[in-house]
């Protein structure tokens, strides 16, 4: 037998594989302690060195990043989640705080607006859980200017800043502000200038869906109503989303409406004109423009809500924007820089898109597309027909 001759082949094999896949000796770990004691300092300044906690002088920083680039140190991603952690449920006696600006906003519209209001419902239940308070400051306030509102704002010690929604038809917007002093999340997909993060809605994923919705009760010709300015706000991803997804690629055109609010006459010959087996809607307010809703009633037209009206309106379906994990997550990303001692404008603003969920017509509605076989019960339908 030639057994053990082959156990040695073997053998000889795995030492001769390893010599190639796995090193003989691990690498030394190399340590805060280490880089300090390179460096000549102290563990808690080389601590703060590496995190560019301002404290700390900027020649400082920059001898403790060379001390840690010649050593080759690594910080332990699982080591620092847990100092942020326990950093974050640390008890403070007076908790950090967060500034929520309203922006072009007044504190009516802030108090009354459902979309506001949910928005910043999550951000203030996520900051309080984080162990931070926010306070609410208006750019609209009668004697503010911006200069002066940031001036208040860093005079209180506040360094994170949350810039809301806006409802006014600005496209692009911009504070006079020294944008350095601060850290900054935007909500909403609204330009800014500079740009900084942000948090919004996904409106392409959304449109998509909501076609995806429609196919299955088996509508081949939808057609939309899409206000044209919020989708310049989000980069024409409803528009873009329309066209890509629909189920008659060469009558998109021809089934989209880019609405203005401002002059809403001419929808329903529009929508007559169209021969749409389905309307997709924006805001459910657009079902108001004359004669919409009653074509809708007598066409049996099942009706999608971009953005879902709740239950105010039950009896249509659409998207819930879930406006306010918008907030919570906004709140997620401005910590995170504050917890990097990141100010200023990012040198790559990263956006932060949820594309919502569908939510189905409470009342369900037999499907208009195909007949029901004799004696069979009726089917349901996941959008509803247009309410009463």
């Amino acid at each position: 037998m030639h057994l053990p001759h082959a156990v040695g082949d073997c053998a000889a094999i795995a030492t001769e594989v390893n010599s190639f896949t796995v090193p003989t000796t691990p690498q030394p770990v190399v340590t805060l302690k280490a880089v300090a004691r390179h460096a000549g300092l102290s563990l808690a300044t080389v601590s703060y060195a590496l995190r560019e906690h301002p404290k700390i002088p900027p020649a400082t920083r920059k001898l403790v990043a060379a001390a840690a680039r010649e050593l080759g140190y690594r910080p332990n991603p699982r080591v620092a989640g847990l100092m942020a952690h326990i950093r974050g449920a640390r008890v403070r006696p007076q908790a950090e705080r967060i500034a929520f600006v309203w922006v072009h906003t007044s504190r009516r519209i802030a108090a009354e607006n459902p979309y506001l209001r949910s928005v910043f419902k999550g951000a203030a239940a996520r900051t309080e859980r984080l162990g931070f308070a926010l306070e609410e400051f208006w750019t609209d306030d009668p004697g503010m200017t911006e200069p002066r509102l940031q001036e208040i704002i860093v005079a209180r010690g506040i360094t994170g800043v949350l810039l809301s929604p806006v409802l006014t038809p600005e496209t692009s917007l911009a504070l006079d502000w020294d944008w350095s002093r601060v850290a900054a999340v935007v909500i909403g997909n609204v330009t800014w200038t500079p740009e900084l993060h942000h948090v919004g809605h996904h409106h392409f994923f959304a449109m998509r869906n909501v076609l995806h919705e429609l196919a299955t009760l088996g509508c081949r010709r939808p057609a939309a109503v899409v206000d044209a300015v919020i989708d310049e706000r989000g980069k024409h991803a409803w528009t873009g989303a329309f066209f890509a997804n629909h189920p008659e690629p060469a009558s998109a055109r021809q089934l989209l409406h880019l609405h203005d609010a401002m002059k809403p006459r001419g929808l329903a010959a529009w929508l007559r004109r169209s021969g749409a087996d389905a309307l997709i809607v924006s805001a459910v307010a657009q079902l108001s423009a004359p004669g919409v809703r009653a074509l809708c009633r007598k066409e049996r037209l099942p009706i999608a809500a971009l953005r879902w009206p709740g239950k105010v309106q039950a009896l249509i379906g659409g998207i819930d924007q879930c406006d306010d994990l918008l907030g919570a997550q906004a709140v997620e990303l401005l910590i995170a820089q504050l917890d990097h001692n990141e100010r200023g404008p990012p040198r790559q603003p990263g956006m932060m898109l949820f594309p919502g969920q569908w939510v189905a017509a409470k009342s369900e509605a037999p499907s208009h597309s195909r007949a029901q076989p004799s004696g069979s019960a009726p089917r349901t339908s996941k959008v509803s027909k247009v309410a009463h």
